[in-house]
């Protein structure tokens, strides 16, 4: 897991201690800032490492599936059923559950995994009077504020207590810049490798191309940063092995390949204010990167700015 800025780096290692733990952990971040990696580094680091590893989505099923999927059901639980299902809890003995978007887990769902979290056990459907028991630990997962959940009594309050003993939360990419550079790079290493690209160099970032990347805010996240990484490398045309800054803006501002900012195509006709002021704040107002996408001296984009009057924010 990648780990270069100090924000991550006291996760990574707020994770490990956590690993050596018992009870469940809460992993709280935006979509695309690696919690499940994050998961991934706890089991590997626990004593359950070498038990089962299993996800599950409880914003992907209706609360019959999701039920049965977590705690199974017996053969005369549905009329369609022909064998028993142990479901994920018995499947996950010895190792780590992770529930994903646990804020999506309807009512009927969480006290169950309240009844699981306080003595192991939990029933099947179709089998209410036999007690089944797992030894698994619960990591949970979600980019929602559940404290706001509960207090609007969309989740329990008891369970959220539960679940928050271990408490982790994944910044976004915007507040971990450094990290941006190394997974940029890592990205477009496994690109190359597994379109199994032949070069005579490895591929790589110039250091203008790794300015611009370190100052796009990236809502998307490492999620979003990996798309664009491999637009880059899919569309770009690389020197020597090399993506440079211009090759990089091209792909980035391409409405057609990239997060559509609207670089214009031709090089000779100035670009209209609206892909100027664009730019600018894409670049949080950086002018000499502003100025080197866009081709123009910095004395002319300060002219622009002063001409239309614009302030930065």
């Amino acid at each position: 897991m990648v780990a270069i800025s100090d924000s991550m780096r006291r996760v990574l290692h707020d994770a490990r201690v956590i690993a050596t733990r018992p009870g469940p952990v809460l992993i709280t971040g935006e979509s695309g800032t690696g919690k499940t990696r994050l998961c991934e580094e706890i089991h590997a680091a626990s004593p359950r490492c070498a038990g089962p590893f299993r996800r599950r989505g409880c914003g992907e099923f209706d609360l019959g599936t999701l039920e049965a999927t977590l705690f199974g059901h017996s053969r005369d639980a549905y009329t369609s059923s022909q064998t028993d299902q142990p479901g994920v809890l018995l499947e996950a003995n010895g190792g780590t559950l992770v529930l994903d978007d646990v804020d999506c887990l309807p009512a009927r769902a969480q006290a169950g995994l309240l009844r699981f979290l306080d003595d192991g056990g939990f029933y099947r459907l179709g089998e209410p009077a036999k007690l089944c028991k797992s030894d698994v630990r619960i990591i949970v997962t979600t980019n929602a504020d559940l404290e706001a959940l509960v207090n609007v009594g969309k989740f329990r309050r008891d369970l959220w207590y539960r679940l928050r003993r271990w408490r982790l939360h994944v910044p976004p990419l915007r507040a971990r810049r450094d990290d941006v550079r190394e997974l940029a790079h890592l990205f477009l290493q496994e690109f190359h490798d597994t379109t199994r690209v032949i070069a005579r160099t490895a591929p790589r970032f110039d250091d203008e191309a790794f300015e611009l990347l370190q100052l796009l805010s990236w809502p998307g996240n490492i999620r979003e940063l990996r798309d664009a990484v491999e637009n880059i490398a899919l569309f770009g045309t690389a020197k020597d092995g090399v993506y440079g800054l211009s090759t990089v803006a091209r792909v980035l501002f391409n409405s057609d390949n990239g997060p559509a900012l609207g670089l214009p195509d031709g090089g000779a006709a100035a670009p209209d204010d609206a892909h100027v002021l664009q730019i600018l704040r894409t670049t949080q107002w950086n002018i000499s990167m502003a100025s080197r996408i866009l081709g123009r001296s910095r004395t002319t984009l300060y002219k622009i700015i002063k001409e239309r009057g614009w302030k930065e924010g």
